[in-house]
């Protein structure tokens, strides 16, 4: 009796390992890749370091020049983090997939079959919403706050450890408020939250958007409108998908009844 009972854990933990294993090798190899196309790479995380000098020069402020790094091994640790990264995100298909082997077996049909129906969208919102905050929002961003202070008083010098850190940070904040829809989707299914609840917090919603959008741009009004059109768009996709998740669930009830 004993034994059977160990047999179940012990597969699941040998499936376990095999997945790691299985992921390290791919994360390996990725790695082994981008540190070969690190040069190129590394021109692709500047962009928006490279905008947001061109928009302050075109606005007639000095240029903040390139990106600086003040220790001796900061440059080569940065390089490393970014081919770090670009392995995450490249292999990040094959991870969720091995993700999905090994979680999957343990689910029932009817789980299976949401995670299913969500993961499409919810790792397409996520990719939108990093594209959106990379290629869209953080040139604005840096724009306006390396300019915030005066000339006079101080001029900005970013090191690149700190801007890989805010340009992940933004990213990565950005994919997940992405996923807005998706969320408030899961809460009104679930039972969590109801409908009109989401909806009587619409003026709150779009208060903390252009909040948002104004502290995260530079002073335009163009600008700002810009960066949070997205996001109410997004929270009434929310209302939407909310308004179908209730349906569904007032009719899973009844059948139960």
């Amino acid at each position: 009796m004993t034994t059977d009972k160990r047999m179940p854990l012990r597969a699941h933990l040998d499936e376990l390992r095999r997945t790691l294993l299985h992921c390290a090798f791919v994360f390996a190899g990725l790695f082994a890749v981008a540190m070969f196309l690190l040069p190129k790479l590394l021109n692709f995380v500047n962009v928006p370091w490279s905008r947001a000098r061109e928009a302050i020069v075109a606005a007639g402020s000095a240029d903040p020049g390139t990106l600086i790094y003040i220790g001796a091994s900061e440059g080569m640790i940065f390089g490393l983090k970014i081919a770090f990264f670009a392995s995450i995100l490249a292999g990040a298909p094959y991870y969720l997939w091995e993700l999905w082997r090994f979680i999957g077996v343990g689910l029932m049909p009817s789980e299976r079959g949401a995670v299913r129906r969500a993961f499409v969208p919810s790792v397409a919102l996520l990719l939108v919403g990093m594209y959106f905050g990379f290629t869209l929002l953080l040139p604005y961003a840096f724009q306006f706050l390396v300019t915030y202070l005066p000339e006079e008083l101080a001029v900005a010098q970013v090191t690149v450890t700190s801007y890989l850190s805010f340009v992940t940070s933004l990213t990565l904040l950005m994919g997940f408020v992405f996923e807005t829809p998706l969320v408030m989707w899961v809460l009104v299914r679930a039972g969590m939250v109801r409908l009109t609840t989401l909806r009587g917090g619409r003026r709150m919603a779009v208060l903390l958007v252009m909040v948002f959008a104004a502290i995260a741009t530079p002073p335009d009004p163009f600008t700002m409108v810009f960066v949070a059109l997205p996001m109410l768009v997004l929270y009434e996709v929310g209302l939407l998908l909310g308004l179908h998740a209730e349906k569904a669930r007032n009719a899973s009830d009844t059948k139960r009844i």
